[in-house]
């Protein structure tokens, strides 16, 4: 089952929440494994990765995530484009299971400035 759903977002906030689940990937890390690392609860990172949450990194946040990533300087974690909206509207297209109850996938169909 496949349904469109569309996300307002801060776009700094969609940007690196995607950089740093790049950096996660590419170290082999899991979500929970990078929670943990952070020194907070598992299912944080998860939370801040899933479009359907509010959570977001803080400032706070970015130390623990250049701390547990390993960079010596908070500069090279931040290594993102400035980005050219404040405000975005994601569109979506997510496969759920039969039930309709999980998500399986979602990928990305567009994004627009608001």
């Amino acid at each position: 089952m496949k349904k469109i759903v569309e996300y307002t977002v801060i776009y700094f906030d969609y940007i690196f929440i995607q950089h740093v689940k790049k950096i996660r990937e590419q170290q082999g890390l899991t979500q929970e494994q990078l929670s943990l690392k952070m020194g907070l609860s598992k299912s944080f990172v998860g939370s801040v990765e899933n479009l359907k949450e509010r959570h977001k990194y803080s400032t706070r946040h970015i130390t623990l995530l250049a701390k547990a990533l390993e960079y010596k300087n908070i500069s090279k974690l931040m290594n993102i484009p400035t980005p050219e909206f404040d405000r975005v509207k994601l569109t979506v297209q997510v496969t759920l299971n039969k039930s309709g109850t999980k998500t399986i996938s979602s990928e990305l169909i567009k994004i627009e400035p608001i």
